[in-house]
């Protein structure tokens, strides 16, 4: 694979990048400073909100849970919603630490370390009396260290609430799920609108039909809606629909501001990939060939393990949000995804 050169969005330098990989900064240094200059500013949206009343509505009846974490595959929309849920609450985004969860919770809050004390102390000490909705946003990376600082927090901060986004739950005691699912088909299409509109006035969109089966093969994923509707300025929707067999390669132009792994639809599946486990990266590959979904019988034969460990990785695949229950006992992944595994299996192949 050819590298190109980029420049990096914190200092300027240049930044290799490749056709898979999308690198905004040129180091963790970078990357972690232009964090520190974005964690205290306003977390706002500036476009329309679009489909999601319902989910609102259900989430106003749990605002009183102390650790609430929307979960949901790549590109569904967890964090947008967060922000209509969660307003003007403290907002801590993840996605660029590694390690040092408290830490990046004590820094987006602006309160001041204390020499020789553990960034978890000083947070719970200075939370101690405070009411606060804390989020964290995106966490299925660091979910062991999430967990490890919140069950301290909850319990020393009586008055602290948390909404956590996340691609699998956090398992701390007292955790409510709530699964973010792809938009409803009608709501998917009206997203598409919007966006397109957008990036093209006066645009017409009278084919409802074909609308509806973009949306349809896009997972109505609002991600992957808006990343196709920045395509209308050279694709005609027709055309678009017909090269969807390619979309990880068509759908690459995001918001420039956007985090790294929303920069594209492979870059938001490849952000899962990359944080599973050898054996769960091997069954995901595996899997990757049942377009209409599989029961456990199909997905042994395929993985060349024992039913057992098929099982429980099917069940790890789920938990992170790459696989379906479709009922029945059987499986579905989302096209994209299984779009993303096809891929990986053709890289790995002699």
């Amino acid at each position: 694979m050819a590298e190109s050169v980029g420049t990096c969005a914190n200092c300027g330098a240049a930044t290799a990048t490749s056709r898979r990989k999308h690198a905004r900064y040129c180091s963790n240094a970078c990357r972690q400073r232009a964090y520190r200059q974005r964690v205290n500013e306003p977390v706002t949206a500036l476009d329309s909100f679009i489909g999601r009343g319902d989910e609102l509505s259900c989430l106003t009846t749990l605002q009183d849970t102390r650790v609430l974490t929307l979960i949901g595959p790549a590109g569904v929309g967890k964090t947008r919603l967060a922000k209509e849920f969660a307003g003007d609450a403290a907002w801590v985004e993840l996605a660029p630490v590694d390690r040092g969860v408290a830490r990046a919770c004590v820094t987006a809050l602006g309160i001041g370390e204390v020499a020789d004390e553990p960034p978890l102390s000083t947070l719970v000490h200075a939370l101690a009396d405070k009411q606060l909705l804390l989020v964290l946003d995106n966490c299925e990376h660091v979910v062991a260290e999430c967990a490890a600082v919140l069950e301290p927090l909850l319990l020393g901060c009586p008055e602290v609430r948390v909404i956590a986004t996340s691609r699998e739950p956090l398992r701390v005691p007292g955790e409510v799920l709530f699964a973010v699912r792809p938009l409803p088909l009608n709501y998917a299409v009206e997203l598409f609108t919007d966006r397109a509109r957008s990036n093209q006035l006066g645009l017409r969109l009278d084919n409802s039909e074909v609308l509806a089966a973009l949306c349809a093969r896009l997972d109505r994923l609002p991600l992957a809606i808006e990343l196709a509707a920045r395509l209308v300025t050279v694709l005609p929707v027709p055309e678009l629909l017909a090269r969807l067999d390619d979309r990880l390669e068509l759908l690459n132009r995001g918001n420039r501001t956007a985090a790294e792994r929303h920069q594209s639809l492979r870059a938001a599946i490849e952000w899962s990939y990359d944080h599973l486990s050898a054996d769960e990266q091997h069954v995901f590959r595996c899997l990757s060939q049942f377009p209409g979904g599989f029961g456990l019988d199909i997905a042994v034969a395929a993985c060349g393990l024992p039913a057992d460990r098929v099982l429980a990785l099917l069940s790890a695949l789920v938990t992170k949000s790459l696989l379906t229950p479709a009922g029945g006992g059987r499986f579905e992944q989302l096209e994209s995804v299984r779009l993303y595994g096809r891929e990986k299996v053709a890289e790995l192949s002699p």
